[in-house]
């Protein structure tokens, strides 16, 4: 088998990263590493650091601004590599655990399935078990084991172990900065190079950093499922189709979740979702016409001065 790597996030919260990395050292994983998204000065960081001190299988590595969960995963993978570079990588939020056995059974699944690049287990959401996510494509519903017409199945990023040496890597992409990133994954892989291990149960507390129904939570979630009709699309024309059904089941979503948490957050999120989509789409257009012009000045063709 080949040696596993625990990777996890920390977002402030010591406690239950350091509950995360004990599960995955109790069972079996070679090291684990942190990447500390906190930007708190190191607070959190040093707090970790206090706790492992004395364990040389976690190392921990502090970035000083808060690069989101696409990009912290990204860079901790590049870092695990770098000094296992045989590893595969036990990607888990760190509000989760795994149980004893797990790590060696999603391994097995790779063994057994040479095509597949992550295997993924069921996750235990406080007594609710969800197996495979479904994402349709047209409408950003999800189901669970059971697909709607037009979706495709995807691994979430709460707990997934991958074969790095088997996709090319960055695996996520960073124009996601949360919620999103594990759909387009899914997408780009296809079911067959999933594997479902579903003996294998993953204990989630679950939303315990974006706190489900938060400001944080619903803009960021709303804003994925924008990025993703571009993302998505197979043509221009198609994207817009995707964007449009979009607005309709995000108006329809943020209405029916006002409701339910009696709050006006779920339905501001949709106008600060969509400007955080444009405004980075705006900032990505300036930029790469910035890089055009240095570029053209700095490549000029000598006869023409």
């Amino acid at each position: 088998m080949r040696p596993i790597v625990g990777l996890t996030l920390n977002y402030r919260d010591a406690e239950r990263t350091s509950r995360c990395i004990g599960s995955l050292l109790d069972d079996g994983a070679l090291a684990v590493f942190v990447w500390d998204n906190s930007a708190d000065d190191g607070m959190s960081a040093q707090a970790l650091r206090a706790r492992w001190q004395n364990e040389p299988r976690v190392i921990i590595e502090e970035s000083a601004a808060n690069l989101g969960f696409a990009a912290g995963v990204n860079r901790g993978m590049d870092m695990i590599l770098g000094r296992w570079p045989t590893a595969w990588i036990m990607l888990i939020n760190n509000d989760a655990c795994v149980f004893p056995g797990a790590l060696q059974t999603l391994a097995a699944a790779l063994e057994t399935q040479p095509q597949a690049v992550v295997a993924y287990p069921r996750i235990d959401h406080g007594g609710q078990i969800s197996g495979t996510i479904f994402y349709q494509r047209h409408f950003a519903l999800l189901s669970f084991d059971k697909p709607w017409p037009g979706s495709f199945p995807y691994p979430s990023g709460c707990a997934l172990l991958i074969a790095p040496e088997r996709v090319e890597l960055p695996l996520y992409d960073e124009d996601f900065f949360m919620y999103g990133e594990d759909v387009l994954l899914g997408w780009r892989l296809g079911p067959a190079r999933l594997a479902h291990v579903p003996q294998v149960i993953v204990w989630h507390e679950g939303s315990a950093s974006s706190r489900n129904g938060s400001t944080f939570y619903e803009r960021h979630l709303v804003a994925g499922h924008l990025r993703l009709a571009k993302k998505l699309a197979r043509t221009g024309t198609e994207a817009f189709i995707l964007l449009g059904c979009r607005i309709m089941s995000l108006s329809l979503r943020g209405l029916w979740r006002s409701v339910h948490f009696r709050s006006f957050i779920p339905l501001r999120a949709l106008g600060e979702g969509w400007l955080l989509v444009f405004s980075s789409s705006v900032s990505a257009s300036h930029d790469s016409a910035r890089n055009n012009r240095h570029g053209a000045e700095t490549h000029h063709d000598p006869s023409k001065t």
